[in-house]
């Protein structure tokens, strides 16, 4: 028999109507339940209400349980539990206490270094407390979860064989974070029987409205993401705008609180130090200075170990910004309008047309030479050469054949001559074409330093030496080098809109950056909280939403299709042109000239000596 929990029925059938309606509901997470008594009667008392509720709870198969109590060893496999910012670990308990000492333990073992639990979980405070004022130990009990982010807690409590419900909401009208407890409701009807519950929902939404309160965040000015304005409506005199900023305002206009915004003036982020402290934007949060936090911060593990993360709510892809490379040689100009594969095709159709030629001239077949050359057509190869540099066809062909093969060189000769003489008037316009590298190989075999924040030393640590790696809490003097100097032996991985609002600030006459053809990767982005806050759910809920209903894509076409259609806006005016964009084609132009003076000497001689005249006109004959 169990005399205790027959006398207390009703707290028993109350303990399993929460597990069924919530606890057991589509979950596999294992609920646990955990006694803290202080003598030994209420730890049998405690003991035998677990026995009755397991008995009748465990039968449905609905969830597994876990029992536990205050003396278990936390000191055991400490590297597998969760970290202390709350990003993992158990949501949900039921925990059976019968005093104020009795509490006093139970935060101990949440506050305990390696603490198994989530604070920002669902739980059930079972009271067994004989006292003559039980509130008022209530009272104490929710100041002191509310001050360790405790907030979704219920208070069983048995009043005349009535098992009330108190909870408590830290934000109403006229009151901001609130612990006085508040009768929820009770448990209706007979025990064992179907009518037997709560009226309500067991956990109240706390965070649907704020009613105003305030929250603190902190952050710095970083475009296109975070940009701070000043309004003498806001609250404070500043009101943010940019990607996050708009992100922010939605989720503060959702939940109707008001935000208090502290800018950090160094734009430190911060990171944890060899000896343990933290420094910047992570101090603060640590220290309980501010609330939230968000200024592109990329998801990490180091951070999420110490600050709890929201979910991912947009994500940019991380280049390589590169120097730009030297300038472009003469001779490069005229090659750069087409890549080799292009050059090779011309090539390749030369040689095959000049070829056709030569084998066709050798031919004793003349109806065959005139069936693909056409008729009276006595100097193909200089008709080859003339079509391919814009002339007219010399000799119209008259049979079909022919006619197609001149319309087939024609039409391939027009499309690569206009790009040609397109590309290079760009190219000879803008005088600072470069050659920049075109492969991360390339780049750590010049064996160029990588300037990088923090937040990606992890992420490079086993791909790149660490000699190799400069860890610096902004890019600006970076950029700013890699902008001016042809090679300054840097390179710095950041994300792309970062590199569209340099460039657009540069505006279109100076250089831009130059990045690797191919991301590195995709950085997800966040927003960090303090340790186990309960902002986290109500706040992934309204992210969710936002990302569904395409507000957050909104807001990022909003500030990037303006400054990704800047950034890539050049100067188009005409600018003259130099000695040295030209010297390449002069040095081809003195090159065929010399060529031409050799054949002049070659003509003087052939005009003295007659076989050397008729080998001269045979070659003439069969080059042309």
């Amino acid at each position: 028999m169990l005399p205790f929990a027959v006398h207390n029925v009703s707290l028993v059938y109350a303990i399993v109507w929460a597990i069924d309606h919530y606890y057991g509901q589509s979950t596999s997470t294992a609920l646990a339940l955990v006694q803290f008594a202080t003598s030994a009667g209420s730890r049998g008392y405690h003991n035998d209400l677990i026995d009755a509720t397991l008995d009748r709870a465990s039968g449905a198969g609905k969830i597994q349980f876990l029992l536990e109590d205050e003396r278990m060893d936390m000191t055991e496999n400490l590297d597998e539990l969760p970290p202390p910012s709350g990003v993992a670990g158990r949501p949900r308990a039921i925990w059976f206490l019968d005093s104020l000492r009795a509490y006093i333990r139970l935060e101990r073992y949440l506050l305990q270094p390696g603490s198994a639990y989530k604070r920002n979980g669902y739980f059930i405070i079972v009271y067994t407390g004989r006292e003559a004022h039980p509130l008022e130990t209530i009272k104490i009990m929710f100041r002191r979860l509310l001050n360790i982010y405790v907030l979704n807690v219920n208070v069983f409590l048995t009043r005349r064989g009535i098992v009330q419900m108190y909870t408590y909401y830290p934000y109403g009208p006229h009151r901001c974070q609130s612990s006085l407890p508040v009768y929820y409701g009770s448990f209706q009807g007979v025990p064992s029987t179907a009518d037997f519950g709560l009226r309500r929902q067991l956990f109240p939404s706390k965070l649907t409205n704020m009613h105003g309160c305030e929250l603190i965040a902190v952050t710095f000015e970083h475009r296109p993401y975070v940009r701070i304005d000043d309004d003498a409506n806001a609250p404070n005199g500043r009101r943010l705008h940019g990607i996050e900023g708009m992100i922010f305002n939605s989720l503060a206009e959702r939940m109707n609180f008001t935000i208090n915004l502290v800018e950090r003036q160094d734009k430190d982020r911060g990171q944890i130090m060899p000896n343990g402290s933290a420094t910047g934007i992570l101090q603060m949060i640590l220290e309980g200075e501010a609330n939230i936090t968000f200024v592109c911060f990329m998801y990490s593990k180091e951070r999420s170990d110490v600050m709890l993360p929201s979910i991912s709510y947009t994500n940019f892809p991380i280049v390589l910004v590169i120097p730009g490379g030297g300038t472009m040689k003469p001779l490069e100009r005229l090659m750069k309008p087409f890549r080799y594969i292009i050059w090779s095709c011309l090539i390749v159709s030369l040689l095959i047309g000049l070829s056709l030629v030569a084998v066709l001239q050798l031919l004793p077949v003349p109806a065959v030479r005139e069936l693909v050359l056409g008729r009276s057509n006595r100097l193909p190869c200089l008709g080859l050469w003339y079509s391919l540099l814009g002339g007219l066809a010399l000799h119209t062909p008259r049979r079909n054949f022919s006619r197609y093969l001149l319309v087939m060189w024609l039409l391939e000769t027009l499309v690569l001559r206009a790009a040609y003489t397109g590309q290079l008037y760009l190219i000879l316009q803008d005088a600072q074409v470069r050659t920049p590298l075109q492969s991360m190989a390339e780049v750590v075999a010049k064996g160029y330093a990588f300037y990088m924040l923090p937040a990606l030393r992890g992420v490079f640590r086993d791909s790149l030496l660490s000699s190799n790696i400069r860890v610096v809490r902004s890019h600006e003097a970076s950029l700013l080098r890699l902008r001016d100097e042809d090679d300054p032996g840097i390179a710095v991985p950041l994300l792309l809109p970062t590199v569209y609002e340099f460039d657009y600030l540069s505006g279109p006459t100076r250089r831009h950056l130059t990045v690797l053809p191919d991301a590195l990767m995709t950085a997800p982005l966040t927003l960090y909280m303090r340790p186990h806050s309960y902002l986290k759910r109500r706040i992934d809920r309204l992210l969710m939403a936002m990302m569904s209903s395409g507000i957050i894509y909104r807001y990022r076409r909003m500030y990037l299709d303006r400054i990704e259609r800047m950034a890539k806006r050049r100067s188009v005016e005409p600018q003259r042109l130099t000695i040295g964009q030209l010297s390449g084609i002069f040095f081809c132009l003195m090159v065929l000239q010399l060529l031409a003076g050799m054949v002049f000497v070659l003509e003087r001689l052939a005009l003295r000596h007659s076989r050397f005249r008729r080998a001269l006109d045979v070659a003439n004959r069969y080059v042309a």
